[in-house]
């Protein structure tokens, strides 16, 4: 058995995914000796990467987040301690396409320009604030740019339905970029791999392959059972899995935190990674399709870090979707490709918040039944669907606790 160096931390963290690990770093940077247990064989959680190549992998593919911005100023403060900024590289966008009716078409090509015209006047009075994504953009775009363009490409960035989305939750305005970095990038090697290197960094230990299955409080702080059957003791815990995961975990100790976090709508995304050994020369080489009427939301493609002979492409299912091989048949019928040009596939999971309208009030209410405590709680369900959200919500989290 892969036996733990201790079974004593002052910061236990349950969950290896961004949010997981940044709140990790940031504790460990002052000095706290900080425990990470993750479920999984890998950390990452939505930052997963598979390999493009082979016997020595030239590229990489995606399965989760598939970009970064220089925008992102905390994330990439939090991998300062890391390679990531010299493995860092620009991402030139080179389009995507709307696949209707089995036909590729320009995003521009599907609006009802007229019916914009008409509709783009009403911006100046129409509030975000208190709208849902449909009703909004519907008013400022026109019902059949809305429902023809705009929604599925929204469920396409989401890689989920979004149409009672808050509309003020999607794109969020983010002061200050990093001049020192490409505006949009990605990693070589992969998002996953190096974001796992925060596992590693000095005062932290990440555990894989050990689920929390249970939490108490102590008199020095917080008990931590393990799927392994180990006993952490930890003077703070902080809790970054999905919303219902952590309802679960929390129920027994902090009923109210837990009632709160039950509300949260969760919904799983399907990902399935397919790297062909024929590079498909009837498809021209995109950044992704946008894929109206399911039951798949999205394809990204590796093309922008093209490997000699092979193309590779994300395809993000809604999580009612068929078993693998229909998911596979799906997306070869899509891409025009023989299932036998498969060289290797992928599967990843993802569990995503469903945000709706009222979301604010809610997490005023969570923080609310937070203050003054040791418990932590981190996830892409409180301030939003980013990798900088993510690291957001940690920061404020850490910041909470250590300054009391």
């Amino acid at each position: 058995m892969n036996d733990l160096p201790s079974l004593s931390y002052d910061l236990c963290v349950i969950g290896a995914g961004i949010s997981g690990l940044s709140l990790a770093q940031m504790a460990a940077s002052r000095g706290q000796r900080t425990l990470v247990l993750e479920q999984r064989v890998e950390a990452g959680g939505c930052l997963c990467s598979a390999p493009v190549g082979a016997p020595e992998p030239s590229g990489w593919l995606e399965l989760g987040a598939h970009t970064c911005y220089n925008s992102y100023r905390r994330f990439l403060d939090v991998m300062a301690g890391t390679d990531f900024l010299a493995r860092a590289t620009p991402r030139k966008s080179m389009g995507f396409r709307m696949v209707e009716q089995g036909a590729l078409r320009s995003i521009p090509s599907c609006l009802d320009f007229w019916e914009a015209a008409l509709h783009l006047p009403r911006m100046f009075r129409a509030a975000r604030a208190g709208s849902t994504a449909a009703a909004y953009y519907s008013r400022i775009l026109g019902p059949k740019n809305w429902a023809r363009v705009l929604h599925p490409a929204l469920n396409a960035v989401a890689s989920q339905e979004t149409q009672a989305f808050p509309a003020d939750a999607l794109f969020q305005a983010r002061p200050g970029r990093r001049k020192d970095v490409a505006r949009s990038f990605a990693v070589r090697g992969g998002l996953g791999p190096a974001v796992q290197a925060l596992g590693r960094l000095p005062g932290i230990h990440c555990a894989l392959e050990r689920a929390a299955v249970e939490l108490l409080r102590t008199p020095e702080g917080f008990q931590v059972r393990t799927s392994r059957g180990e006993t952490v003791q930890a003077r703070r815990v902080a809790v970054a899995v999905p919303a219902d995961a952590a309802a679960a975990l929390l129920a027994q100790a902090f009923p109210e935190t837990a009632g709160l976090l039950g509300r949260i709508e969760t919904r799983t995304v399907k990902s399935l990674g397919l790297v062909f050994r024929d590079p498909l020369p009837h498809l021209p080489r995109l950044t992704g399709l946008i894929l109206p009427g399911g039951p798949c939301y999205s394809a990204v493609s590796a093309d922008t870090f093209p490997v000699p002979g092979m193309r590779a492409w994300t395809f993000h299912f809604d999580g009612r979707a068929g078993d693998a091989g229909q998911m596979l048949d799906h997306a070869c019928r899509v891409l025009g490709a023989a299932p036998a040009a498969v060289a290797a596939s992928f599967r990843r999971d993802h569990t995503m918040p469903a945000i709706t309208l009222g979301h604010e009030a809610w997490l005023q209410a969570l923080d609310r039944s937070l203050a003054g405590g040791d418990l932590m709680l981190a996830g892409n369900y409180l301030s939003g669907l980013s990798i900088e959200d993510c690291v957001g919500r940690a920061l404020h989290e850490v910041e909470r606790v250590f300054r009391a």
